[in-house]
């Protein structure tokens, strides 16, 4: 999956549990960024090709990267309420008054809420490696394994079923998006369909 269909997977994922109407806009936030976060091995093609062919899908997609990235960023955020911070910070930047009410601070400090931002941190990071086990590949493209057990083995784990950067699943992605804004109250039902329709697509 491309960059943006990693995120709305992500933010479907949270949207879907429902558990944004108890914890705010902000789980789902979170969801979107750690779903997109395991692809920062990417950013090594700015040192060279060759160690991109070499890091990525290997330095930041495998499980133990991933569970602890997501345990950082969910720890981070729920410490500090990056993700408010940054909203109101754009808010500012670009002058855009009458949304204030809508980037609230977070609701709830527990345990409980703890738990939950850590968990889904780590879920949607790990939903990343899901998603690229099975998109691979593309016109004249081989397919691309990730060595998912890294330091511990070498094994490189791909089932491709569809071709990376598919349109197909964007549309799919879009379609929901729109739909759950035309039908807010529908919002838990439309992520449901959205990341099933995805998944049928994915198998058909």
């Amino acid at each position: 999956m491309t960059t943006i269909e990693h995120a709305f997977l992500g933010v479907d994922i949270v949207l879907a549990t429902g558990l944004v109407r108890r914890f705010g806009w902000q789980l789902a936030a979170l969801a979107g960024i750690c779903a997109v976060v395991p692809d920062w091995d990417a950013l090594t093609i700015i040192y060279s090709l060759e160690v991109f062919g070499e890091a990525h899908r290997v330095w930041g997609h495998n499980f133990l990267v991933c569970i602890l990235v997501g345990l950082l960023i969910g720890c981070a955020d729920y410490c500090f309420d990056i993700i408010t911070r940054v909203s109101r910070g754009v808010l500012d930047m670009f002058k855009i008054s009458g949304l204030d009410d809508n980037f609230s601070g977070r609701v709830g400090h527990s345990g409980l809420c703890f738990v939950v931002w850590l968990c889904i941190a780590v879920v949607a990071s790990l939903s990343h490696l899901a998603a690229d086990v099975v998109s691979s590949g593309a016109e004249g493209l081989p397919d691309w394994e990730l060595k998912l057990l890294v330091p511990f083995s070498d094994r490189g784990f791909i089932y491709p079923l569809h071709s990376w950067g598919d349109v197909g699943v964007t549309l799919i992605f879009v379609s929901g998006m729109f739909a759950m804004l035309k039908w807010k109250s529908k919002t838990m039902l439309i992520a449901r369909l959205t990341i099933l329709a995805v998944i049928t697509y994915i198998i058909l």
